[in-house]
C-alpha cells in the first residue's frame, strides 16, 4: 500500500483539517468530525449529510453555498455515530429547521435517526430523507434495500438550492424526495479499493475482469465478468447495457429530459470518464432522451477504486431550475462564484459592521449553547466510586460498576473471536463493539457513578459515540433504556435486574423500529434472540422469588439457548439479514456475543468477593 498519510488513525482528521485549510469559509469541528460552514444562516433550513469517509469529495466537499451546511464524517467506510450527528444538528439548528439527507445503509439510518430523535427531544425541528438510487442490488445477496450512492449528490444540489431560496422545511423535504423518486444509479469496478487501516485490497479481481453493479464500499454487485476489448466497442457496449437498465427502472420515455452524472470511483482518470460520457450520451440520444446538464468527475468515490457509476435524474422545470441554481462548494461550483474583488468587499463590509457592533450573532439556539457548555463541563469532571462493592441478594452501585468493567474486559478479550463469528455479516462485529468499550474504559473516570441508573446512562453516551456502525445505536440504546429504568437506585435485586434487561431489550426494539419501521424480535436472528429470552427468564425467576445467583444462572442459560437457536433460522434482520438461507448453520454474531458476555458475567458474580 502506498498512500499520502501519517497514520490510519489520523487519516480522516488530517484530511478534514486539510480541506478546511484550503477553504477558509469552512471549519472542522475535530471533536465530532464535523465539517461545517463557519457562518450558519438562521434564515434558511440547514442541510446535513454525511457517512463513512472514503467517498471524497462526498460529503464534506459539498458543504457550501447552495448545498450542505454540514457533513458528518465517520471513519473510512463506517457510519458516523449518533453523537456526532446530534452535535452537527445542534451546531446547525436554525429557526427554520434541519433536514438530514441519509444514504440507505443500516448504520447510517440507525445513527442519523437516533440523533434526530434526540434533537427532537431537545425541541429542535428536524426531519430526514433517505436516498436509495442504486439499482444494481436487485440480484445481490449483500444488501437489504437499495443503497444510496452518487444520486445523493443531486439530492444535495436540489435540496440545497431550495433551502438557499428560503423555502420551508416541509417544502425542502418534498423537493429532496422528488429527486430521490426520480434518480437512479449503476456502477462497475475494474479494481478493488484499499482501506488505509487494512493496507490491502478489499477484494481480489483478475486483470481481465470487472465487477458489474459494485457498491461504493466495494460490495459485490450483480455478477463478475470478463472484459472484452476484441470488438473495439467495449465502452459503447457497457454504456448501452447500463443505460437500458436505468431507463427501464426509471421508466424513462422518449422525449423526457434528464441530468446525467458520470461519477468516477477515484482510480479512473478523467479521460476515461469522458470516454464513458461520450458512450452514454450516444446511447441516450439513440433512445430520444434529452440531456439538460452533464456532470463528469469524481463526486462519490470508493477511495482509489478504478471504475465509475452512471446516474440519471429525470427533471421537469422545477428540478431544472434547482439544478441550475448557483452553487459554490469545494467540489461543485457554478453560476455565481464570487470574484475576488466582491469577496474582499464583502469581507470589508463585515469588518466595518463588526467594529460598529453589528457582528452577526451565533445562530445556535441559546438552549443548545447552554447544553453544550454543560456537556463540556461534565466531560472534564472526574467521578469517584463511593463505598465498597457488595453482592448478596442485591448488587450495590460500586459492585455494579465492577460488573460493567468486567463486561468491557470480556468484549475486548473477545474482539477477534466475535469478528470470526460474524461470517454471515460484515465480519467486523467484534471490532465495532470493542472500539466502544475500549473508549469506555479510557473514559472510566468521567462516567457518572452516583447511582446505577446514572452510571448506565453515562456509559451509553460513550457506547453510542464510539461503537462502530449499527452497534453504537443498538448497544447505546440498550444501556440508555436500562439506565433510565434504574435512575435513583443505589442497589438492585433480581426483580430490578429483570426489569433492567427488559428495558434494555425495549431500547434495542425501539431503535430498530425508528430506523426501519420494525423492531427485532425472537426469530429474526439478531442479538434479541439472546437478550429477550434472558429478560424473560430473569422476570420469571424474580416472580418465583428465586435467589439472585440462581436467577442470573437461569437468565444466562436462556441467553445461550436463544443464541444456539439462531443457527437453525433464516436471518430476517440485522447484519446477516442480507444473505437469507446462507445464514443457516451459523449463529447470529450479536446473539452469540451476548451469550458469551452473560455467561462470563454470571461466573464473575458467583466468584465475587
Amino acid at each position: 500500500m502506498k498512500k499520502i498519510m501519517n497514520t490510519p488513525e489520523s487519516f480522516v482528521y488530517d484530511m478534514c483539517h486539510g480541506l478546511a485549510a484550503a477553504h477558509p469559509e469552512l471549519e472542522f469541528v475535530e471533536k465530532f468530525k464535523i465539517v461545517k460552514k463557519k457562518e450558519i444562516n438562521d434564515e434558511k433550513v440547514s442541510l446535513i449529510s454525511g457517512g463513512g469517509s472514503g467517498h471524497e469529495p462526498a460529503h464534506a466537499g459539498f458543504v457550501g453555498k447552495g448545498m450542505l451546511d454540514a457533513a458528518v464524517c465517520g471513519d473510512v467506510f463506517a457510519s458516523p455515530s449518533q453523537v456526532q450527528v446530534y452535535n452537527a444538528i445542534k451546531k446547525c439548528a436554525t429557526d427554520k429547521g434541519v433536514l438530514l439527507i441519509i444514504k440507505n445503509y443500516s448504520g447510517d439510518c440507525m445513527n442519523f435517526n437516533n440523533a434526530m430523535a434526540d434533537a427532537q427531544d431537545d425541541g429542535i425541528k428536524v426531519d430526514a430523507v433517505y436516498v436509495n438510487d442504486d439499482i444494481a442490488v436487485k440480484d445481490s445477496l449483500y444488501t437489504v434495500g437499495r443503497r444510496g450512492v452518487a444520486g445523493t449528490v443531486l439530492v444535495h444540489k436540489c435540496a440545497g438550492a431550495a433551502a438557499e431560496q428560503g423555502k420551508e422545511l416541509e417544502e425542502v423535504k418534498r423537493i429532496a424526495n422528488k429527486v430521490i423518486e426520480n434518480v437512479r444509479s449503476f456502477g462497475f469496478a475494474f479494481t478493488s479499493c484499499t482501506v488505509p487501516a487494512a493496507g490491502h485490497p478489499t477484494f481480489e479481481i483478475g486483470d481481465d475482469e470487472m465487477e458489474f453493479g459494485v457498491g461504493i464500499h466495494g460490495e459485490p454487485g450483480r455478477f463478475r465478468e470478463k472484459i472484452d476489448y476484441s470488438k473495439g466497442t467495449f465502452s459503447d457496449d457497457l454504456a448501452r447495457r447500463i443505460v437500458t437498465d436505468l431507463e427501464e427502472d426509471l421508466k424513462l420515455k422518449k422525449g423526457e429530459e434528464i441530468v446525467l452524472l458520470i461519477n468516477g470511483f477515484g482510480g479512473s482518470p478523467m479521460q476515461e470518464l469522458y470516454i464513458l460520457n461520450n458512450s452514454v450520451t450516444k446511447a441516450l440520444a439513440a433512445d430520444g432522451i434529452t440531456i439538460h446538464r452533464t456532470i463528469v468527475g469524481n463526486y462519490m468515490t470508493s477511495i482509489d477504486m478504478a471504475g465509475a457509476s452512471i446516474t440519471v435524474l429525470r427533471v421537469d422545470d422545477e428540478l431544472k431550475s434547482l439544478i441550475d441554481y448557483p452553487v459554490a462548494t469545494p467540489a461543485l461550483t457554478w453560476g455565481a462564484a464570487m470574484s475576488e474583488q466582491a469577496a474582499a468587499a464583502l469581507e470589508a463590509v463585515q469588518a466595518i459592521g463588526k467594529a460598529l457592533g453589528y457582528a452577526p450573532q451565533a445562530t445556535e439556539p441559546k438552549k443548545a449553547k447552554k447544553a453544550a457548555a454543560k456537556e463540556e463541563e461534565d466531560a472534564n469532571a472526574v467521578y469517584e466510586v463511593v463505598g465498597e462493592p457488595k453482592i448478596g441478594e442485591t448488587i450495590n452501585t460500586p459492585a455494579f460498576v465492577k460488573i460493567v468493567e468486567k463486561m468491557a474486559d470480556v468484549i475486548i478479550e473477545n474482539e477477534v473471536p466475535f469478528c470470526e463469528a460474524d461470517q454471515m455479516g460484515d465480519g467486523d462485529f467484534g471490532m465495532s463493539i470493542a472500539k466502544g468499550f475500549k473508549q469506555l474504559k479510557a473514559d472510566w473516570a468521567t462516567r457518572k457513578k452516583g447511582d446505577i441508573g446514572e452510571f448506565l446512562v453515562s456509559c451509553s453516551e460513550i457506547i453510542k459515540e464510539y461503537c462502530g456502525g449499527a452497534s453504537g445505536p443498538i448497544w447505546g440504546s440498550a444501556f440508555k433504556y436500562a439506565g433510565k429504568a434504574m435512575l435513583g437506585k443505589q442497589e438492585v435485586d433480581l426483580k430490578d435486574v429483570a426489569f433492567l434487561f427488559t428495558e434494555a431489550n425495549r431500547g434495542v426494539y425501539e431503535t430498530g423500529k425508528k430506523s426501519f419501521g420494525k423492531g427485532a424480535d425472537i426469530g429474526d436472528k439478531t442479538l434479541v434472540d439472546a437478550l429477550k429470552p434472558c429478560a424473560i427468564a430473569l422476570t420469571k425467576a424474580g416472580e418465583e422469588n428465586k435467589k439472585l445467583i440462581k436467577g442470573l444462572e437461569l437468565g444466562a442459560k436462556a441467553a445461550h439457548e436463544g443464541a444456539e437457536a439462531t443457527k437453525t433460522v433464516v436471518a430476517r434482520l440485522g447484519r446477516a439479514g442480507t444473505v437469507g438461507e446462507r445464514s443457516i448453520g451459523f449463529p447470529d454474531a450479536g446473539a452469540h456475543g451476548l451469550d458469551v458476555i452473560f455467561n462470563e458475567l454470571v461466573a464473575y458474580i458467583k466468584a465475587f468477593k
